[in-house]
């Protein structure tokens, strides 16, 4: 059986990326070297020859060889092998103007690194071991010249166990990066990654919540965010680092946030880049929470389809939690490209892309291509969870533009604007675009009446120019992030 998507349920969760990678009982490569089935061939080893007078009526598939499938992404396969014993990086702070330092919500860890030696002594703890290696990559808010480097996560051996902070990329392939302002990311080398999708997603987001001052219906202190597909969890953090670091920190908010994804890694990932932004260190006999001022805060990623929150039945305990909420945000980043899928709700045996190639890391997979649904999936589900006023911010490949004001309208949504973004200045049309909508009802009804185009789609927001530099119109919002632009 043909599925267009994966099913809801126990399967979506059976694997990161259900039939992303199939053994065929004729092959003979190791399973760790096993990628997606071919796109070209889709997995049958040889192309059809449509020549007159050709000698045969196939050729074997120049793409994999014959094998039917693609070898994994090599960056990926050497960051997940268990021969390699090489502890992961904290990336070095971003090169920044002279006299520009990052601003906004700072994070526990920064403040804490701040206060710690950075000699190399074995008599650390390993939190203070942390938070010096922290502070080697961060350099002085005052040094704007020295070249950076990388630093190593190495932990004194035989510690590495002992309340290690679960933010320390010590594992092979694992990479602490920049986010937002001091706020870091964790990601693995090879794998799927932050894009400026998800930066100029999680700008639109924060920006028109605050300027439309939606802060809850019936308790304006708090306002409820959910990130839809929330991966790890970069747009959930940057849209979160806005609303912490905004005007509102100057009232008394709380922030009760959530992200739901299905894929287990990511979902790991995600928690522990959490643990950086928003957690509390203690060392030293002090106690550091980040610089959240007035503003009170509970992120939480929950592992779960976020599918199965339109029908609020048989979800475990935190799913639960999740759909019994209204929010008065919400985000989501679609993947983007079409999958047939083989097999039955039980079990799928195979996933065979429509649209391009696969990705050959697992993890980038799903996040790019529609395992768990499309635009369509996301619009029921957020038009399912909104508050009546609240406002659904959600990007969308630009080829894929009809489906964005189809899954609306079906979902009961208006498009109230839509932020076309080009790669670069010349490009005959964008790449993606950001969309904000809300629940259709008679106060927009003289916006989106008639969905004129004209009236909700804005000029595109060109990212580089000719000569390859940031664009005016990008670098603000790169400033209005607090990332540097150089």
């Amino acid at each position: 059986m043909t599925m267009r998507y994966v099913p809801e349920g126990a399967v979506s969760l059976s694997s990161d990326a259900p039939g992303w990678t199939v053994k065929n009982a004729d092959d003979n490569s190791p399973a760790e070297s096993r990628g997606p089935i071919c796109w070209k061939c889709k997995g049958e080893c040889n192309l059809r020859v449509l020549k007159k007078n050709a000698p045969s009526n196939q050729r074997t598939c120049p793409v994999c060889k014959g094998s039917g499938f693609l070898p994994m992404k090599s960056k990926y396969v050497q960051s997940i092998s268990a021969d390699v014993d090489k502890p992961g990086v904290i990336t070095s702070r971003r090169r920044r103007p002279r006299g520009w330092n990052e601003f906004g919500h700072v994070p526990a860890a920064v403040q804490a690194s701040l206060d710690i030696d950075t000699d190399d002594s074995d008599e650390k703890t390993t939190t203070q071991q942390a938070l010096s290696i922290l502070r080697h990559a961060n350099g002085h808010d005052d040094d704007y010249d020295s070249k950076r480097h990388d630093v190593s996560a190495t932990i004194t051996k035989g510690l590495q166990e002992q309340n290690c902070p679960s933010w320390l990329p010590i594992n092979s392939g694992e990479q602490l990066c920049n986010l937002v302002g001091r706020w870091r990311i964790l990601q693995r080398v090879g794998s799927h990654r932050w894009t400026t999708d998800d930066l100029v997603t999680a700008y639109v987001a924060a920006s028109t919540f605050i300027s439309s001052n939606n802060t809850g219906e019936g308790d304006s202190s708090t306002i409820r965010y959910l990130d839809l597909g929330t991966g790890n969890a970069s747009v959930l953090q940057m849209t979160t680092w806005y609303l912490l670091s905004s005007e509102l920190r100057n009232h008394a908010y709380h922030i009760e946030a959530y992200g739901v994804e299905a894929r287990t890694e990511a979902v790991g990932f995600a928690r522990r880049s959490l643990s950086f932004n928003l957690g509390t260190i203690e060392t030293n006999g002090k106690t550091y929470t980040g610089s959240s001022e007035s503003i009170t805060h509970n992120v939480e990623i929950v592992n779960g389809d976020f599918r199965d929150l339109i029908h609020s039945q048989d979800l475990s305990d935190p799913m639960q939690q999740v759909a019994s909420e209204r929010y008065d945000l919400i985000t989501g980043t679609p993947p983007y490209f079409r999958i047939d899928f083989s097999g039955s709700d039980e079990r799928i045996t195979e996933a065979v892309i429509n649209q391009g190639g696969m990705p050959t890391s697992m993890q980038s997979a799903p996040a790019r291509c529609e395992f768990r649904g499309g635009i369509e999936a996301y619009c029921q589900a957020a038009a399912a969870m909104l508050q009546p006023e609240g406002v659904f911010v959600v990007c969308e490949n630009w080829l894929n533009d009809k489906r964005a004001y189809d899954g609306a309208r079906i979902a009961g949504l208006d498009i109230v604007s839509v932020w076309p973004v080009m790669g670069r200045v010349g490009k005959p049309e964008p790449l993606f675009a950001v969309y904000v909508m809300r629940k259709q009802s008679e106060s927009y009804q003289d916006i989106t009446d008639v969905q004129n185009k004209d009236e909700i789609v804005r000029d595109p927001l060109i990212v580089r120019g000719k000569d390859g530099k940031w664009t005016e119109q990008y670098a603000e919002v790169m400033k209005a992030m607090s990332i540097p632009v150089v």
